[in-house]
Order: C-alpha cells, then structure tokens, then sequence
C-alpha cells in the first residue's frame, strides 16, 4: 500500500511539464533539504526527526527555458533499505526513473558521506552528479576535499557548493541542466568476482537490470550481499527461478568460503572508500592559540582593515615582482639603479616568456615567409604565446590565495572589510579579486567565481575598471614623458586611480540597483542590493601542501578551459585586422583594417582637444589597446617611426599638453583592458551579450569620465 501511495503522490506534484526530472539522493544532516530548498525556492520544513521528510517534497525550478523537476527523497544512509524512509527512497528510484541523480556529499564529513555516493554510482552508473555541500563549514572544520580528483576518479562531475550563503548554486543549476549524468566505479570483491562476472554477463540479469534501472553488477553483488529488496524487486517483475537460482548461488559459496558474503562485500567497499578519501581528503588541526589571537587581529573593525590591506599589498607586490618586475623596476630606477631596474624588468618571468614567444613568431614567419608565415608565427604562435604569457602569473596569485584561504587569513580579512565594500553592493570577499586585479583583471575576474551568484556579477563587472600593471606602465610611461613637475606628476596618477576606483563603485551600484534587479526579479523575490556576509570563521593552521596544489591546479585548468580558447581565438582575430585590409594582406599598419577603424576612433580624441594627424596616431593605439593595453605604446611607437623608435621619443612626438595626457590616461585606463578579459567575463558572467554590453559601456564610460577630466582640469587652470 506505502508503495502505491508514495507513486501516486510524487506523480501528482510532477505533473505533465517536466523536461528533466531529478531525484536529491543524501543522508540526514548532510545539507539536503537545504540545497533542495534553495535550489527551488520552495518552502520546506527542515528538521533531523524522523518522519518529517517521509512525505516526499517535490520542486520545480527554470532554468533557461526548461522546467527541472526536483524530487527531495527521504534521507538515506545507503542503497540496501534499513528503515521505512530508505525504503521508500529506493522504491522512487525505481519507479520513476528520474533521469539525473544527484547525490548529496557533505563536505564536512567527507568520509561518512562517501559510501552512499559510490554505491549510488555502483547501482545507476551513467545517472549521478555528485553535489558538495556546507563548503565553507567544511573549511572552518579543516576539511579539504579535492573534487577534481574525486570527478576524476569515480568518473562524475562533483559540484562544490554551501547552500546558505548561495555559493555554487546557479552553477549547479546549470549542470543539472545540461549533465546528462556519470559516475563508472568497478570495486574488485576479491574472491567473488569470479562469481559477480559471470553473473552480470546473465541474460535474465541483463534483462532485470534493464526493466529496474539498475546496472547488471549491482544485481549480481546485492544478490550475493542477500539484499532482500532487490530479491523482492526480482519476484515481483516475475523472475522467481533467477531469484531461487540467486539464493542457491549465494548459499553455496557461503557453505565453500566459510564466510558470510555481507561481510566480505562489505569489507571490499569500505576498502575502496577509504583508498579513494585517502587520495582527495585532507583534515587539519588548529594552530595554537597565540596565533589565533594574532591571526583574530585581522578582524579589529579599524586595525584589520590596515593589517589586511598591508598583507595583501605585500603579498601581491611580490607576486607582481616575480612575474613582471612591477613595481620593483620603477622603485629601483627612481631610486638611481637604472641598471638593477631594467634586469629587473628583462629577466622577469613574464619578459622571459614574452621573449621566447617573439623570438619563435619571427623565426616562423621568415622561415615560412608570407601572408601564411606571418598568420601561423604572428597569429597562431602569438596566440598561443599571449595565453601561456599568463599561466606562471596566474598560478602564482591562486598559489598566494591559496595559502590565505587555507591558513584562515581569508575569511578574516573579508570580515574586516565587508563594512565598507557593502556600501558598494559588494562584500568584504571581494576584495580579493579587486586587489587581484592591480596586477593582471585576468586573475581577478577568475577569481570572482568563489562569490555568490549575486555578489559575482557586480565583482566580474567591477573588477576590470582596477588598474592592471599593464595599464600602469602606460600610465607611468606617459606621466614621466609629458607630465612636468613631481607635483603634476602625482596628481596625474592620482586622477587616474581616483577615476578607476569611482568607476568601479559606480558599476557595482548600477549593477546591483539597476540591473540585477530587474534580472532576478522572478528568481529571487527577496534580492538585496547590499549583501551580508555569512561565513564560517576558520581556525588558524598552517597551510597543505596538497590543498595548495588542488587550489592552483584547478584554477589554472580552469583558465585554460575558460578563457584560454576564447583568448587564442580573439589573438588570431586581431592578427587579421591588423595585417589585413580592403586590398588583402598588408605590409604596413596604415593601410590595415585596425588604422581604417582607428581614424574613426581617434575622433573621439577631439573631445579632449587633440588635433588633427595626432587623432589617428592615438586612435590606432586605442583600437590596439582593446587587444591588450601594452599594445598602445607599441602602436604609438609604429605610427612616429617604426618599433625601434624610443617609447619616450615616440611619446613626446605627439605634442600632448598636460591636460590632454592626464584625459587620455583616463580614456586609456577605464575602457576594458584586453581581450583576455572579456573571454574571461564570459566564463564568469555566461552571457556574451551581458559581456558586450559591458565592453559598450566601458567605453561610453572612458570617453565622459576622460572629456569631464579635461574640462576641469582646464578650469583649475591645469593646460
């Protein structure tokens, strides 16, 4: 009767109009209702009693233009039925056949959580998605769970989320969505595989497994376990001589091994389980209580803000040294040691790498000769070169994250700024990727993705208007050259980052008070413009190896899967608007389809009153400057002269006053960085067109701010 009832009801809440059905497998206290509650913004009650979640809840959810009907079963600790709620659990497993089950992992008890997950991909192989829960409670409890590996492993995707601070959430409903479901797990059971092989190769399993859903091996081992609901199951589609033949097999090995089969399956699984949570797990004690007073500081309302931002300038800036010799190389040579600066800068990584690339582009292309020598070596070569250019960049800041996150210094220092980041609609952990950003927007705008849904959109779209070092050499190549006097100097610099930062602010405000508003306002009735930070405060420890590697690992992955094809893509595209014109392949800039839009774009230099001949030099180096921000002063030097002209000769031959230099560092600075940027936005924000009217806006931004500079500074008598 509890059979047909439970059918009938499930049923009845599903309805007709369901593209994709899909049942939240998990054990009590594992996170499940929750996840299944925000999930589908339905109301549930949520308590750890028996009985309470025997009436099976059933949500749906748009995502896109699909309906996904989730079903929240009954909490379960296995596959093999020990109480009513796991009966009933595995009875809808059957009947409905859901096409996607994800199963719950709580990440604060990883190993408990294991073995449900490998007996769900044991039973349905090719049907789960595994679902991380309580992330960030599980880092405040010093658990590290590598689910790269454990995807990779068990043959799944695992998908890490905490369902009360809604990270994760919009980036699981879009794998429900578009995963068609994994998970391949083969345990060797020792002295009865010769027995499960045969089996599962029997036609009448073949044929059971087929009409229950199941997959023949786990027939053929829950036989052998004595699993007398699978045995029932079996009766009940009317194959009584498999299940009379199932029995005699089962009690005939027992009478022959001298040995209970329960126990050595038993045994073999959890021989598995431990191998495998021995590979992704890590756990840590706490360090001492002299540094969790000291680590405790960073979140004093006015002396962690100032501790905060010192570690993370420290931890930057050396970051930054390594990769491109910035700020080190200004420093030195401001300081008198031109030389010490420029071995700086020549034997960074980033220049090595740069060096390397260019001298194989130019080999390539002489070699091969050509339009084609110069599309594979400048184009292709380039390409690839631009995007390897911001791997050791790259691992480097994720590898400072890392350590921040994992010894418990993050969490702190998000708490000492939330305060005033809210005032902004963002959160005390975004400043991370803002401080990110100085160095490369690439990184930081990757960086994002450890937000929530809400809070990452404002952060992708603000994050880009931070001054990367890139930008800060043109700024600083531009001030020393054209702006006289250490007083005017410091104010162009200053107006510059001023601006920056406004405009960043200004985005974020729009976002969250203009536009998400009206994006959510179906899918998040209760939306907030300003956020709240919840977030479990971590003990302090010393920082994994492993835990390090997993972090820098998969974010570097992630940079190449992301973004890494988009920006070779984008790289090979520039190569042909800069080589190609009306009359085919080009041998010089002026007569390439890049000058033809740069005479358009240098029109609105006139704002600023640049004249006529500079105009088109200025909007070339803008139109290069779309491509990457170190191209502007590569394509001023081309225009006055060729590649060996002097950066600094190149510079003064425009003939800028000093008004105009400090309103076109503006325009410069605040447009979208590089093309490797908005590849990455895309990866974040998943909407081209979101990305492009980004890029619009930016520019629309660059030209007022940049027009408005100029003005005023005409009217406090700055020329």
């Amino acid at each position: 009767m509890m059979r047909h009832h439970v059918q009938k009801q499930v049923k009845e809440q599903l309805g007709e109009n369901c593209d994709k059905t899909i049942a939240l497998l998990g054990a009590p206290n594992t996170g499940k209702s929750t996840l299944f509650t925000v999930l589908t913004k339905k109301t549930v009650t949520i308590a750890n009693w028996p009985g309470v979640t025997v009436d099976i809840e059933v949500g749906k959810v748009r995502v896109e233009d699909k309906t996904l009907c989730i079903i929240d079963l009954p909490g379960t600790y296995g596959l093999i039925p020990t109480s009513p709620e796991e009966t009933i659990a595995r009875q809808i497993l059957i009947q409905e056949r859901p096409d996607l089950i994800a199963v719950v992992l709580d990440l604060s008890q990883p190993e408990a959580s294991l073995g449900l997950v490998v007996q769900a991909i044991e039973a349905f192989p090719g049907k789960i998605i595994v679902v991380g829960t309580k992330a960030n409670l599980a880092h405040a409890m010093g658990y590290h769970v590598d689910t790269e590996a454990l995807g990779h492993i068990l043959k799944v995707k695992v998908v890490k989320t905490s369902a009360l601070e809604n990270i994760g959430i919009e980036s699981l409903r879009e794998e429900l969505l578009q995963e068609k479901g994994g998970g391949r797990v083969r345990i060797d059971y020792g002295i009865l595989e010769a027995t499960i092989s045969r089996l599962e190769e029997d036609p009448e399993i073949v044929a059971a497994a087929e009409k229950l859903g199941y997959s023949p091996r786990w027939i053929a081992v829950q036989s052998l376990y004595g699993d007398i609901s699978l045995l029932n199951e079996l009766a009940r589609l009317g194959y009584t001589s498999l299940v009379e033949r199932l029995e005699e097999t089962k009690t005939d090995l027992e009478k022959r091994l001298g040995i209970s089969l329960d126990i050595v399956i038993t045994e073999h699984r959890i021989s598995y389980i431990e191998k495998v949570a021995k590979q992704v797990i890590v756990r840590r004690k706490p360090a001492s209580t002299r540094w969790q007073q000291i680590a405790d500081l960073f979140m004093h309302p006015v002396i962690g803000v100032f501790l905060s931002f010192l570690g993370l300038l420290a931890t930057f800036t050396i970051v930054f040294a390594v990769n491109t010799g910035f700020p080190l190389n200004i420093i030195f040579g401001k300081l008198g040691f031109e030389h010490a600066a420029t071995i700086i800068e020549e034997y960074s990584i980033s220049s090595l790498l740069d060096g390397f690339f260019s001298w194989l582009a130019n080999t390539i292309s002489q070699t091969i000769g050509g339009p084609l020598g110069s599309l594979i070596g400048d184009g292709i070569i380039g390409g690839v070169g631009f995007v390897v250019s911001f791997l050791p960049l790259i691992a480097m800041i994720y590898f400072s994250i890392a350590i921040l996150e994992d010894s418990g210094l993050a969490a702190r220092m998000a708490v000492s700024f939330h305060p005033l980041f809210k005032k902004f609609g963002l959160s005390g952990r975004s400043v991370f990727p803002l401080v990110m950003g100085l160095g490369c927007n690439v990184p930081a705008v990757l960086a994002t993705k450890a937000l929530n849904e809400e809070e990452r959109f404002r952060a992708a779209f603000a994050v880009p208007f931070i001054p990367c070092q890139a930008r800060i050499v043109v700024i600083a190549a531009f001030t020393i050259t054209l702006v006289q006097g250490v007083l005017h100097q410091t104010l162009a610099i200053s107006i510059v980052f001023v601006e920056a930062f406004v405009a960043a602010i200004v985005t974020s405000l729009i976002a969250s008070r203009i536009v998400q508003p009206r994006l959510y306002k179906d899918l998040i009735p209760d939306y907030q413009p300003e956020p709240e930070i919840l977030m479990e405060i971590p003990p302090v420890h010393s920082p994994h190896w492993k835990v390090i590697w997993w972090t820098v690992r998969d974010n570097t992955l992630h940079f190449l899967r992301k973004a890494g094809t988009v920006i070779f893509l984008l790289a090979i595209a520039t190569w042909a608007m800069l080589n190609l014109g009306p009359s085919g392949y080009v041998t010089s800039i002026d007569d390439s389809f890049g000058a033809i839009i740069g005479n358009y774009a240098g029109m609105v230099t006139h704002l600023i009153g640049v004249e006529k001949g500079t105009d088109r030099i200025l909007g070339i180096a803008l139109v290069d400057g779309l491509i990457a921000k170190e191209g502007v002063l590569t394509a001023i030097a081309v225009s006055l002269g060729g590649e060996s002209q002097s950066i600094h000769s190149a510079i003064q031959g425009l003939g800028l006053t000093t008004a105009q230099s400090i309103a076109y560092l503006v325009m410069i600075s605040l447009y979208f960085p590089c093309i490797a940027t908005l590849a990455a936005m895309i990866g974040i924000v998943k909407s081209k067109k979101l990305v492009a009217a980004y890029a619009v806006y930016s520019i629309l931004l660059a030209i007022l701010f940049s027009a408005l500079t100029y003005k005023l500074l005409l009217l406090v008598g700055i020329r």
